[in-house]
């Protein structure tokens, strides 16, 4: 039986390049279902798309092939590798860290191998474009049912990279957050969890600079164009506008640290 496909990059929508990833999974895997998770990662941000393949992995079908292609290395001496996971799911893409967080939602790698077998591969083999004739046809011929050992030889899992997802800083009365993603709505997501908002006692109105900004459950608790802070679907904080973007009204961009207090 023909398995699913689950394809994130920051490949954007503008240019052939998801396109032509679709028609050489289709050559090779005809029946497979690609499920199009994003395009649209920030270019070269690999802690973005490995938190939003993460997120999505309980959503997705058990039996999934994960294929993620956010590459600033691309053509350098960083591994193309497939990995399984306890699951029993894989992951295929670059050896950067941007399948770490997925596989970890997924119990843990238990094995790898580097894509590397000419059977496997598309020649001649772009050093640009590893999407097309590395990953693409990989994360095929697992959907397909091949064996990760068809792909290449092994590589010891304590040898992958590995993404560490930054810590809030919690004391007494704040605590120092990071902006891990803005959205196209503008919501800001915080690294810290209203746990750690508890733990530092703070209270229903938080002080964000000169700004109070309080806590609440839903957009429509807020006065259009007021901003706010609530917990996002993924259970993390994140500061909103209600029809606003909190990005904008805030001047805050993805890595920029945010101060907490109340």
């Amino acid at each position: 039986m023909t398995r699913p496909i689950v394809f994130c990059t920051d490949y954007g929508l503008a240019d052939v390049f998801v396109g032509v990833c679709h028609g050489v999974i289709a050559r090779i895997a005809p029946e497979a279902r690609v499920i199009d998770l994003t395009h649209h990662v920030a270019r070269q941000d690999v802690l973005q798309g490995a938190l939003l393949l993460a997120r999505a992995t309980r959503f997705m079908p058990d039996d999934a092939v994960y294929l993620a292609v956010v590459d600033p290395g691309v053509g350098s001496e960083r591994r193309p590798i497939a990995v399984e996971a306890r699951s029993g799911a894989h992951l295929v893409g670059p050896d950067n860290g941007l399948l770490s967080l997925a596989w970890a939602e997924l119990g843990g790698a238990e094995r790898a191998v580097e894509i590397a077998s000419p059977e496997v591969l598309l020649h001649p083999v772009s050093r640009t474009f590893h999407g097309r004739d590395v990953f693409a046809p990989a994360a095929a011929h697992l959907a397909s049912g091949a064996a990760l050992d068809e792909l290449g030889p092994p590589v010891p899992v304590g040898e992958l990279r590995v993404l560490e997802v930054p810590r809030p800083m919690v004391a007494p009365g704040s605590v120092g957050a990071r902006v891990l993603s803005v959205d196209a709505f503008g919501n800001v997501q915080l690294n810290a969890r209203p746990q750690d908002l508890d733990a530092a006692g703070l209270g229903p109105i938080l002080q964000i600079g000169a700004r109070a900004v309080p806590r609440v459950d839903t957009f429509s608790d807020l006065a259009a164009g007021a901003v706010g802070a609530l917990v996002d679907s993924d259970g993390l904080v994140a500061l909103v506008v209600n029809r606003g973007s909190a990005a904008e009204l805030l001047g805050l961009k993805v890595g920029d640290a945010v101060v907490l207090g109340g």
